[in-house]
């Protein structure tokens, strides 16, 4: 409860700009003075605005009066994009006799922070503008309009997007002292290698309407977690590498089965025999969806005309997962479905529903 105020409902407070300044007034000031271990943002000093570079060319060819097909194609490159660097990790501890003690670590900026005589901050991050991802598409169409009692509208699309570690929220390389690593570099969250959609317009007997639309695509793929920080370098529970043997670099589990302790795995780890896994290694399930629409019309006057619609929506009845996989390693839903392509707002997957309405159009 702030100072000065009594318990109240939410019924009985009034909403005015009297009342809001009132408690903005009493709230406390904010604390200018950081606590130790503490984690610290700033904006690097030569951060640069994201530019994209970026080209496209296109053919199209009339096939006849009614159809026509066509291919374009779309290069897109993004550079100076946002990247999360972390610039006082944990590092293994180095004895007097020049022995690394790989149980214990250190931050390398905690000397600087004591002898300037400010809190010992834990973990910095620096926001710089080092990141960079990458688009290529080729689209093919085909498109016939209504001839012949029937339209349709067929396209393909064969499509890359790459970028590091291009995380929804922060781009983090998993090792700090590699922020360009190869192992970093791979597809975004919405790589969909391969894209289907035809859709039509069929003209049957006595009035009757029948458009289709069916879309398809490939498997999307997500990124693998670890439960423990092997690295041991402070990132945050989000940003744990997994690490694989060097040698065997899809055996994603090895640090559970290999039956060394993390201080073994990290030592291995700082000597080269393994590495951490690929961005986005694993794929999910492809995305197929098919829905249609029948529609009845009936002719009442001259300029009258009713419309008798029955539509139905994923008439496969097909869960599609897309990528929402388990993503950790040792989690007992690894690589199991955890959610679907839905609104944020649906906790169950979208099933066969159909709905039946009309139009009246004058």
């Amino acid at each position: 409860m702030l100072p000065g105020y009594t318990t109240t409902t939410i019924d009985n407070f009034t909403y005015s700009v009297a009342n809001i300044n009132q408690v903005l007034a009493n709230l406390p000031a904010p604390s200018k003075v950081l606590e130790p271990g503490s984690t610290g943002f700033y904006i690097d000093p030569n951060y640069r605005n994201p530019v994209t570079e970026e080209f496209n060319i296109g053919w199209a060819h009339s096939i006849n009066d009614s159809s026509s097909v066509e291919a374009d194609y779309v290069h897109v490159l993004s550079l100076h994009e946002n990247k999360t660097r972390l610039i006082n990790p944990k590092l293994p501890l180095v004895g007097s006799t020049g022995a690394i003690d790989y149980t214990q670590s250190y931050r390398p900026l905690t000397a600087a922070f004591e002898a300037a005589g400010v809190p010992v901050l834990g973990s910095v991050r620096d926001e710089s503008s080092i990141g960079r991802s990458r688009y290529d598409g080729l689209s093919v169409a085909y498109k016939q309009r209504l001839s012949r009692h029937f339209s349709i509208n067929a396209s393909y699309t064969f499509a890359m997007a790459y970028g590091y570690d291009e995380n929804p929220y922060h781009s983090y390389a998993k090792d700090p002292y590699e922020q360009l690593n190869p192992q970093d570099w791979g597809p975004n969250p919405n790589d969909e290698r391969h894209h289907v959609t035809i859709s039509g317009l069929v003209k049957l007997p006595y009035g009757f309407d029948f458009a289709p639309i069916l879309q398809y695509g490939s498997a999307r793929p997500y990124d693998i977690t670890s439960p423990h920080d092997y690295l041991g370098y402070g990132n945050g529970s989000a940003l744990y590498g997994v690490l694989v043997p060097k040698g065997d670099p899809t055996n994603y589990t090895y640090a559970l089965t290999s039956g060394l302790t993390s201080a073994q795995l990290r030592e291995a780890y700082f000597e080269g025999t393994l590495t951490t896994a690929k961005w986005d290694a694993l794929r999910g399930d492809a995305t197929f969806n098919l829905d249609a629409r029948l529609a009845k019309n009936i002719k009442l006057k001259e300029r009258l005309n009713l419309q008798l619609i029955a539509q139905a929506f994923d008439l496969t009845n097909r869960a599609n997962y897309g990528p929402n996989f388990g993503k950790n390693i040792s989690a007992s839903n690894y690589m199991h479905p955890v959610g679907w392509i839905n609104p944020s707002s649906s906790i169950t997957p979208r099933s066969l529903i159909g709905e039946f309405g009309f139009r009246l159009s004058f």
